[in-house]
């Protein structure tokens, strides 16, 4: 999801993922979503992420092309979908164990652009949230700055034991952090002598 303060990278990169563009064409499709940034602002955004590697420029006389560059780190919807495409192979269900991870992190309603940047272009065969949910999770998104529609879709599933979906989060967390030596393995169980 686009943060304005402080993820305008990842929808920028989401955007030149799907194909490489010129700095006029990227502007175009920002105004197009709602963030009306000058093409100045733009040019200088898409130069420093260039620079440090993140997208690659290239000169298209009389236009400069940007695209996304091979170094890039994924950010956590990209892992979720791609874990969850790894998991199981037909597309409903790597949707709905997608839904099913991501509301276990972030305890709510999942919406329809945090599938989309998971890379899950399909509908989306998951159980809409309740619309009391729903628009408390856009309201509570909304005063963190997240633009999120009043009629965008949301989705949650049943709470109950999943243990792909429990594997994944441990992946996420777990082991990209390094942190498996901390996790207890298994409880040794002791016998008593009567």
């Amino acid at each position: 999801m686009f943060v304005p303060d402080r993820n305008l990278k990842d929808l920028v990169v989401s955007y030149l993922r799907e194909q490489e563009r010129s700095i006029s064409a990227l502007t175009k499709q920002l105004r197009a979503d709602g963030y009306p940034f000058h093409r100045l602002f733009v040019t200088g955004y898409l130069k420093a992420l260039a620079d440090a590697g993140i997208l690659r420029e290239k000169d298209i006389p009389p236009a400069k092309v940007y695209s996304t560059s091979a170094h890039r780190e994924p950010n956590l919807y990209e892992l979720v979908g791609a874990r969850c495409r790894e998991a199981t192979r037909e597309e409903t269900d790597q949707i709905r164990l997608a839904v099913a991870v991501l509301q276990k992190l972030f305890h709510r309603p999942i919406f329809l652009r945090e599938l989309r940047e998971c890379g899950f272009g399909a509908a989306v065969d998951a159980p809409q949230a309740p619309r009391e949910e729903r628009e408390e999770a856009r309201r509570g998104l909304v005063k963190l700055g997240l633009p999120v529609p009043t009629n965008e879709p949301a989705y949650g599933m049943p709470e109950r034991r999943n243990e792909v979906r429990d594997e994944i989060l441990y992946d996420l967390v777990v082991k990209r952090f390094g942190m498996g030596a901390l996790v207890l393995g298994t409880k040794q169980m002791k016998l008593t002598e009567r």
